[in-house]
C-alpha cells in the first residue's frame, strides 16, 4: 500500500474540524444547562428563583381525567345534548364509544395537564396570550436596555387572562392558574399582579384579591396593550390548563381557606336552595329573561317546603355585602337553578355533590345550540363557551341537569312548568 501525503491531509483536516464542531456544540449545551432548570415533580413546590439561571420552568404532569355527561330527565333534553356542537366535537373521546357510561376523556398533554411555572429573570411581557398555548420563545423573553420597556418592576406576576378583572372570568380564567401559584404571592408580597384593563373592576374580584394580600393600590397593575412591562423576576404561571378537576378543587379550597369557611362537612348543614335570578337590570347582556317567573318560582318554593329547604332568590345587583358572605352562602347551598348567565359561576364555591340545574335558552332556528353560541352555524364544529357552566359543574364534582328551552325573538322565554315538575320530580 502506497502512501498518500494527500488524503492523510485530508483525513486528518475532516477530524480536526469534527473536533472543535463537537466541543462548541458541547460548549453551548453546558451554558444552555447553566442558564437553564425544568424540574419534573409529582407535586408544585415553593421554589426560589436562582439568581445566576435565566430561565426557570417547573413543571407538573396531572392525571388524565373524564367529564360525565349531564344528568338528562326527558329525552327532550337528552336528545338536544346529543345534537349538540359540544357532544359533536367530543363524543369520539369516550373510551369504548361509551359516554353515557364513562364520560368524554380529557388527556391531550399540553391541553389538559401539564401544569407550569416560569420564572424569567429580566422577563419581557409583551401583550401575549395567558393559556397553554403561550410561545416559548415568548415566555422566555427579556429585555436588555430600559428603552425596551415601559416600565419595570422589582418582580411581577402574570395573570392576563380575557376579562379577568369580571367576576366570571376570574373564576374560570385566573383562578385554576391562582390554586397552584398563590404560594408566590405569599413568597413575594412586593411582587405586582398584572391583570388586563378591562371597562369595569368588578368588586367582587378586588375582595378576592384583597383577601389573598393583594391590595389593588399597591399591587395591581391593569394592563394594555400598548404597555411593555419588565420585571427583574417575571413569574408566569399562564402556561396552566384552563381545566382540569385537581385545579378547580384547590381553587374552591382557597375560596373557603380565605373566607375561613370550616373544612368539616356536615351534609344536615347544607339547606340552601339558590334560584339564581336574573332580571333586566342586573344582566349585563340583556335577554334571557323568564317571563313566565312567578310560577316558576311557586314551584320552586312548593319543592322547598316539601323538603324542608331553605328557598333563597339571589339577585347579586342587590348583593352589597362581602364577597365572603356570597362564598358562605354558596358554600351551604345543596341546590342552584338558574338560566344560562355569569351568575352562575358561584357554583365555584359551592360543595362537591350540589346539584346544579342550568335552564339552557336556544332559537328554535339553531337547535342544537346554546342561545349565547348562535352566532355560529350549528353543523360548524367549533368549539362554543356555552358549554362552560356544565363543565365547571362537572369538574367541581356537582351534580349537574339541563334544561334546555326555546326562547322567542326577543331571547326570553317561558319555563315549561310541566317539565320542570318532572325534573325535580327526579332529584
Amino acid at each position: 500500500m502506497h502512501f498518500r501525503p494527500c488524503r492523510f491531509l485530508k483525513i486528518l483536516s475532516f477530524v480536526v474540524c469534527l473536533t472543535i464542531g463537537i466541543f462548541h456544540v458541547h460548549r453551548l449545551f453546558c451554558v444552555s444547562m447553566k442558564n437553564e432548570l425544568i424540574i419534573n415533580k409529582e407535586s408544585l413546590p415553593l421554589t426560589s428563583f436562582d439568581s445566576n439561571k435565566e430561565f426557570q420552568e417547573i413543571s407538573e404532569n396531572m392525571s388524565p381525567f373524564y367529564i360525565p355527561l349531564p344528568n338528562f330527565f326527558d329525552d327532550e333534553a337528552k336528545n338536544w345534548f346529543y345534537n349538540s356542537t359540544y357532544y359533536k366535537i367530543n363524543s369520539n373521546k369516550c373510551p369504548k364509544k361509551s359516554c353515557e357510561e364513562n364520560g368524554v376523556l380529557f388527556n391531550d398533554m399540553k391541553e389538559h395537564l401539564s401544569v407550569k411555572i416560569a420564572f424569567v429573570k429580566n422577563g419581557l411581557y409583551l401583550n401575549d396570550d395567558c393559556g397553554y398555548n403561550y410561545q416559548d420563545k415568548s415566555i422566555r423573553r427579556t429585555f436588555e436596555r430600559e428603552s425596551d420597556t415601559t416600565v419595570i418592576y422589582d418582580k411581577a406576576i402574570i395573570y392576563t387572562v380575557p376579562d379577568g378583572w369580571s367576576f366570571q372570568h376570574f373564576l374560570d380564567g385566573i383562578g385554576p392558574k391562582l390554586s397552584h401559584s398563590r404560594s408566590y404571592l405569599d413568597k413575594y408580597p412586593d411582587a405586582k399582579v398584572i391583570i388586563i384593563r378591562g371597562a369595569r373592576f368588578d368588586r367582587s374580584v378586588k375582595e378576592i384579591w384583597s383577601m389573598l394580600g393583594v391590595d389593588e393600590s399597591s399591587r395591581i397593575i391593569h394592563y394594555s396593550p400598548n404597555m411593555k412591562i419588565g420585571a427583574r423576576l417575571l413569574i408566569n404561571p399562564c402556561r396552566t390548563p384552563g381545566i382540569h378537576p385537581r385545579l378547580w378543587h384547590d381553587a374552591r379550597e382557597m375560596y373557603w381557606s380565605i373566607s375561613n369557611l370550616s373544612k368539616t362537612f356536615d351534609a344536615r348543614n347544607r339547606k340552601n336552595f339558590i334560584y339564581i335570578q336574573r332580571t333586566s337590570r342586573n344582566a349585563m347582556n340583556g335577554a334571557r329573561l323568564i317571563l313566565n317567573e312567578q310560577p316558576f318560582i311557586d314551584l320552586l318554593k312548593e319543592f322547598c317546603l316539601k323538603n324542608s329547604l331553605n328557598y333563597i332568590q339571589y339577585d347579586h345587583s342587590k348583593d352589597s355585602n362581602h364577597i365572603k358572605h356570597r362564598i358562605e352562602l354558596f358554600y351551604n347551598a345543596k341546590y342552584i337553578i338558574g338560566v344560562h348567565s355569569g351568575a352562575l359561576s358561584n357554583m365555584n364555591f359551592a360543595q362537591s355533590k350540589t346539584t346544579i340545574i342550568e335552564i339552557m335558552p336556544f332559537r328554535s332556528s339553531a337547535s342544537s345550540l346554546p342561545m349565547t353560541c348562535s352566532m355560529f352555524n350549528p353543523t360548524d364544529l367549533k368549539a362554543c363557551a356555552g358549554y362552560i357552566l356544565y363543565t365547571q359543574s362537572q369538574l367541581l364534582n356537582q351534580t349537574y341537569w339541563i334544561l334546555p328551552t326555546v326562547v322567542n325573538d326577543q331571547g326570553n322565554m317561558n319555563v315549561d312548568l310541566n317539565r320542570l315538575k318532572k325534573l325535580l320530580q327526579k332529584l
